[in-house]
């Protein structure tokens, strides 16, 4: 697993497959437990391994927080086990039998938080019909998930056929800004072209301000969300965050519920959540014209402020960038806010 993450295994993969691959590990570590371990030594171990997971590429902020979600599936099976053992052998955590059926416990509502993972993307689309109206002109950004598997895809992709189904649908019309250097836009143009969205136009990023006036709607995707309600995002996303802001669109950041982190750009070393790409895809090596000392700098990441954000859109409903830390509270406990200090 920590290969894999190291690698970049999973860095154009949809976001849920890597969310279920770390839940999957970390039941795994919950199962091989020591059959006398204590409740405490069995978070200890969960928590050390999410940790070290969580450190391998700071920008999967979803390795953390999904690790602190089975942090808190753990932490409310023992105290449940606890109330219905009145303290007894539970509570010490060292009966065999108890931990036994704890670990059971355990397993069976992780399992449950897995098959919701594996819903977010159909839950977040099937929302879009609220927000994505007949005639809309939406304009979105290529992400670097395989194309038909992104989050605004899917989300666009639902409201197409809702729209198109709908008495006298008439369907919207979809604006992808191409983001370069990766020139993911392209990608995903075709992708909803082929997928039935009627009407697709592909632009330049410069051409993003150009645009806005005539659009209506904005639909970009997370990689993070931030306790203050910002975001992480592909790099582009801002510039279509500040153009929306310009002329008054609003602006639509989907995410998945293992996205929302209980971190902030305030804290000490967040800066190392930035990530870089590879020179090569902005400059080509020994291409005519560049300096063979010129230094490329690349960024895959940059953040969207609360204050660019309508709403975001999530698989448990859509909310307003200040209701984040409410969702904090229900989803983390604050003992694991800190992972290793991730």
């Amino acid at each position: 697993m920590s290969h894999d993450v190291r690698r970049g295994t999973y860095d154009a993969k949809p976001p849920a497959v890597l969310a279920k691959r770390v839940a999957e590990t970390l039941i795994q570590v919950m199962a091989t437990a020591d059959g006398r371990a204590t409740l405490e030594e069995i978070i200890a171990s969960v928590r050390a391994i999410g940790g070290s997971l969580a450190v391998l590429k700071r920008e999967h902020l979803l390795v953390g927080n999904v690790a602190r979600r089975v942090l808190r599936v753990i932490r409310d099976e023992g105290a449940t086990s606890e109330r219905g053992d009145g303290g007894g052998e539970s509570g010490g955590g060292g009966g065999g039998a108890a931990t036994k059926k704890l670990k059971k416990d355990v397993i069976d509502t992780a399992h449950e938080v897995i098959e919701e993972m594996e819903t977010v993307s159909t839950n977040i689309a099937s929302q879009s019909s609220d927000f994505v109206t007949n005639g809309c002109v939406v304009m979105t950004m290529g992400s670097n998930a395989s194309a038909g598997t992104g989050l605004a895809e899917a989300f666009l992709r639902d409201a197409n056929k809702k729209r198109s189904a709908s008495e006298g649908g008439g369907g919207f019309s979809v604006v992808v800004a191409e983001s370069a250097p990766r020139y993911d836009g392209h990608a995903m143009a075709k992708s909803l072209a082929e997928r039935g969205v009627r009407d697709v136009s592909l632009i330049c990023d410069s051409a993003v301000y150009a645009t806005m006036p005539s659009v209506k709607l904005c639909v970009l995707s997370a990689r993070g969300v931030l306790a203050d309600g910002s975001a992480l995002v592909d790099s582009g996303a801002y510039n279509i965050a500040l153009a929306a802001k310009a002329h008054s669109v609003p602006v639509l950041m989907l995410a998945g519920s293992y996205a929302i982190s209980p971190k902030t750009q305030k804290e000490a070393g967040f800066d190392r959540v930035y990530g870089f790409g590879s020179p090569s895809t902005a400059l080509g090596y020994g291409e005519r014209g560049a300096d063979p000392d010129a230094v490329v700098i690349n960024p895959s990441f940059e953040f969207v402020p609360a204050e660019l954000i309508s709403v975001f859109v999530t698989d448990h409903g859509a909310h307003c960038p200040g209701f984040i830390n409410v969702l904090l509270s229900e989803m983390y406990s604050p003992l694991d806010s800190a992972l290793l200090g991730v």
